[in-house]
């Protein structure tokens, strides 16, 4: 049982001291169980120019720990138990060549991809219940592919009040629509938007928009040395990460949140002189978020390619060295984060929006050296 004090003052200036019930404790509780499967195959080619590694492999993840949603009777959290199971299937590919021209020239190439996608396979969820919001951790439904984002078809942004007038009727999120609005997609044709019971069964206008799973990870890494020269390029990135923001106040498409507003968010927010913006116009409220529902119109592209690494030396001749009494010296200039390009929308950075703030994206580091060896 959990003891402590009430946050307020009862009586003679005393807080009240209080029990609180303990958590429960399934009867049934017991391991996780993992099992994989793989099947692989390396090989070497023309005189080991080519060299590859290519991983097929399934993994069944059997009585998963998790949380089940229960009525609010219970009184209490729901206890953890072996609620779930989930199958993990994916590829990884490694794939080098490295070849050398010239006595004085030789290079490879190494280019490693992989992807991998995963559903539930067994949730108990009679009522075929879905996530209310885009976070799918506490709540799952049998075949669901793990990290699906639900949300809102975005038609555009009202134009006219005529075009309010005749569109379907959105105010269960929200009121007084007028131009500037964003205007959602009625799927189901009923001639109202909303959420149905956020059942499979009724979902209402909602739909799965996006996944947040990173598909098509990738790195390539090239070495070369010509002469005295080496350099060596490192490329990091995904192919797609679907990413809607968490709300909160550093969120960047309602910064008004934090008490401040970014250009970016005057600039391309609707007006009757900048209709084609990217926002809809801006409120006074910050607890007015019909705009901003989860939608197909913010949804984010989260896929990139960096150039994490980037290093060039060249090492002093022979002749020299021994002149300056040292055995060995190289010059060398390396950086990191030097360049990168990504759909996702500024200020975003597709690397740091899932630490929780935006305020830091990745740093560019230059360096300058020299290494000697005595």
């Amino acid at each position: 049982m959990g003891i402590g004090q009430s946050g307020f003052m009862m009586t003679a200036g005393q807080r009240t001291p209080f029990v609180s019930p303990a958590g429960l404790v399934s009867p049934t509780l017991t391991w996780e169980t993992v099992i994989s499967q793989n099947l692989g195959v390396d090989f070497t080619m023309f005189g080991g120019k080519i060299d590859a590694s290519f991983d097929v492999f399934t993994r069944d993840t059997k009585d998963m720990l998790m949380r089940q949603e229960y009525p609010a009777i219970l009184g209490t959290a729901a206890p953890a138990s072996n609620a779930a199971d989930s199958r993990t299937t994916g590829w990884e590919l490694a794939l080098t060549w490295r070849d050398r021209p010239r006595n004085d020239l030789s290079y490879d190439v190494t280019l490693a991809l992989s992807d991998w996608t995963a559903k539930i396979t067994r949730f108990d969820n009679p009522n075929g219940a879905i996530p209310s919001g885009t976070s799918s951790t506490n709540q799952y439904y049998e075949g669901q592919a793990l990290n699906e984002i639900w949300g809102y078809r975005t038609v555009g942004i009202f134009q006219t009040q005529e075009e309010v007038d005749n569109a379907a009727n959105q105010d269960f999120l929200g009121a007084n629509w007028r131009p500037g609005d964003i205007q959602y997609e009625d799927l189901n044709g009923d001639g109202v938007i909303t959420p149905g019971n956020n059942t499979l069964e009724n979902p209402g206008d909602r739909t799965i928009i996006g996944n947040s799973t990173p598909r098509l990870s990738f790195g390539l890494n090239n070495n070369l040395q010509w002469k005295n020269f080496t350099l060596n390029v490192f490329f990091q990135g995904i192919w797609r990460r679907d990413h809607w923001p968490t709300s909160g106040n550093w969120t960047w498409f309602f910064p008004f949140n934090a008490g401040h507003v970014e250009k970016y968010f005057i600039t391309d927010s609707w007006s009757e002189d900048n209709r084609d913006a990217y926002f809809a116009h801006p409120h006074i409220s910050t607890n007015d978020k019909k705009n901003i529902q989860p939608q197909s119109r913010f949804l984010q592209n989260a896929g990139y390619i960096r150039l994490k690494n980037l290093q060039l030396g060249y090492n002093i001749p022979v002749f020299l060295t021994d002149k300056l009494g040292l055995q060995t010296a190289n010059v060398y200039f390396a950086g990191m984060n030097l360049w990168e390009y990504s759909p996702i929308r500024d200020p975003l950075d597709p690397e740091t929006i899932y630490s929780g703030a935006i305020e830091y994206p990745m740093q560019r580091i230059y360096t300058l050296g020299v290494r000697l060896s005595f």
